[in-house]
């Protein structure tokens, strides 16, 4: 029912925690919420800067768990 990874961003490689459900993904602490494609090569160890989104929208406040990113994706 969703999965978290860990990844990182940026050229310092800042690691990241990724909450996904149903092709939705949030990185820990952002209200940005990204849709990519199930070939995107969302997994462990990713750059979650080369993920190629296909839908985005934000969310009213920090996506802290992988229960508030379901929240947001179904509300």
């Amino acid at each position: 029912m969703g999965e978290i990874y860990e990844g990182y961003y940026g050229s310092a490689q800042t690691p990241c925690t990724i909450f996904e459900y149903a092709n939705w993904y949030v990185v820990e602490g952002s209200v940005n919420v990204n849709h990519a494609p199930p070939w995107s090569g969302l997994r462990d160890g990713v750059n979650v800067e080369t993920i190629q989104d296909d839908d985005c929208f934000t969310w009213s406040e920090p996506i802290e768990s992988l229960e508030q990113l379901i929240e947001a994706v179904e509300y």
